[in-house]
């Protein structure tokens, strides 16, 4: 009698543990469908963002193409399509920093103002992009270095030793990280210039160049003859200049939106607005990013 009592114990003991088990399995597929459930849910928002920020980005472009006073400054404006609002951003090029050939004090101002590097890092860094870009091998500058410097520290790579064609070249400069070079990238762009177009630049930039919060915003507000005084008498004033010397112009648009979901997505696009005879439309598609979640506008537009 003893025997089979502490028999049917075991057989309970097991069946509780088969339960246990079983429970496990279900609770791990529950939770295995509903992360299914919630990726297909948001490559579905993304997808549905995607073609209305496609169009968007069209639209902006084709209005450019037809009046060229639209791309010749930084303005944001709202776009309806359908039920979706769109938040636009359009940036000439010349009022972000080119790296190639902008000035020292105007990239060391960019690493510190913006980046929040300390005055001696932002200074070695400087003279790092430099190195990388000029064709010597001589390390310039406080802390520079040429190739044998990126070896004897196994840098994964060499300087180029030539102007950038893709900005996201600089994080294979020594010293750069990923995280310092998406906190630079929204203000940097290829136009030739040693400083920024006073109408073109972003207010956020201004404001982080001149230590001003505000500043950008009363001077993207005021009148075009009046900006130049806003900026070229203060501190920030060499890094400014009041015309830009670019024929023809590249363009930024960034736009955003808020899909049903309460998801904000954003895309950007780089764009050239001299036409060309091997292109199809009155405008060039230099660039696609593609569409990536977004903060709400207000604070994209602090970066």
């Amino acid at each position: 009698m003893r025997a089979r009592r502490e028999h049917l114990g075991a057989a309970l003991i097991l069946v509780l543990w088969l339960v246990a088990a079983l429970s496990l399995v279900v609770l791990a597929s529950a939770r295995g469908l509903r992360q299914q459930t919630q990726n297909v849910g948001f490559d579905l928002s993304r997808l549905r963002a995607e073609s209305v920020l496609d169009a968007a980005i069209q639209i902006t472009a084709q209005r450019m193409s037809a009046d060229k006073k639209l791309g010749a400054h930084y303005r944001t404006e709202q776009m309806g399509l359908g039920p979706n609002q769109i938040r636009i951003e359009i940036t000439p090029s010349d009022g972000l920093v080119d790296v190639n050939v902008a000035t020292d004090a105007l990239l060391q101002a960019l690493l510190q103002q913006v980046g929040g590097l300390q005055q001696g890092e932002a200074a070695i860094l400087v003279s790092r992009i430099r190195d990388y870009i000029d064709p010597d091998d001589i390390p310039s500058g406080v802390g520079g270095a040429e190739a044998a410097q990126y070896r004897a520290a196994g840098w994964p790579s060499l300087p180029r030793n030539s102007g950038l064609e893709d900005l996201s070249e600089l994080n294979s400069v020594m010293g750069m990280t990923a995280v310092l070079y998406e906190t630079i990238a929204p203000y940097l762009g290829i136009n030739g210039q040693q400083g920024l177009d006073i109408g073109s630049a972003p207010p956020s930039l201004i404001d982080a160049l001149a230590g001003q919060d505000g500043l950008g915003a009363r001077v993207h507000s005021s009148p075009p003859e009046m900006r130049a005084g806003e900026l070229l008498s203060g501190p920030a004033a060499p890094y400014f200049i009041a015309g830009s010397s670019v024929e023809g112009r590249t363009v930024r648009v960034r736009v955003a939106m808020q899909t049903e979901d309460g998801r904000w997505w954003k895309r950007q696009a780089w764009l050239d607005l001299n036409a060309r005879p091997d292109t199809l439309t009155p405008w060039t598609t230099l660039s696609l990013e593609p569409t990536r979640r977004a903060q709400a506008p207000e604070q994209e537009l602090k970066r």
